[in-house]
């Protein structure tokens, strides 16, 4: 059992695929976002009936179906969001161009609450793109207004690193919070005990 919606840690990827800068950090703190809610999808493959000899012989559910992660999140920072969507930032008007030439980079994400034992529960996705729900605006009513939420979609695919997360789509921990700083690691492609870059490691 879960319970809560503790934080968000987004690691954004240059074009070689490797980490581009420090990890985006959504976890309630003043003017730098809040999360609301997540919702993971698509984990298990549809089932398919083979039929043999009059009878439903053996059913085949391999791998994942369609995975996704649908967010709402609360007053993520334009310079944050416009990172994990690939939005062009021209810094002298303060503005963001989307258009025809957009394209969000790999990211990789880290999603953290709880059991109810206090354990540190994580679930973290190393291959992905960000898209954004629709944006909305309504006109105050009586003077005053109660902020919109936001909504993300996080499409993950299979992870191609030569590591540990090879073939995998998500990695789901449960243990304490000096453990789970490994699977951060591993799914942020960040420098190990050993002090090697598994974002410097080739492609198998």
């Amino acid at each position: 059992m879960l319970i809560g919606f503790k934080r968000l840690k987004v690691q954004v990827f240059d074009e070689e695929g490797a980490p581009s800068g420090e990890p985006i950090v959504i976890e309630g703190k003043q003017d730098k976002g809040a999360t609301q809610e997540a919702t993971i999808s698509g984990l298990s493959a549809e089932p398919t009936k083979i039929y043999g000899s009059n009878v439903a012989y053996y059913v085949s559910q391999r791998g994942t179906g369609e995975v996704k992660v649908a967010f709402t999140l609360f007053d993520v920072p334009d310079d944050a969001e416009g990172k994990m969507l690939g939005y062009t930032v021209d810094e002298a008007l303060k503005a963001q161009f989307i258009g025809e030439s957009t394209e969000p980079p790999y990211c990789a994400i880290l999603l953290e609450s709880e059991d109810a034992k206090g354990n540190t529960a994580a679930f973290g996705f190393f291959k992905g793109k960000f898209s954004a729900g629709d944006v909305a605006l309504k006109t105050k009513e009586g003077g005053g207004y109660t902020p919109n939420s936001q909504s993300y979609t996080f499409s993950p695919v299979t992870s191609d690193w030569a590591d540990k997360s090879k073939g995998s789509t998500m990695v789901k921990f449960l243990g304490s919070e000096s453990e789970r700083a490994a699977i951060e690691a591993l799914v942020f492609h960040k420098p190990t005990g050993g002090g090697v870059n598994v974002a410097s490691v080739s492609k198998a």
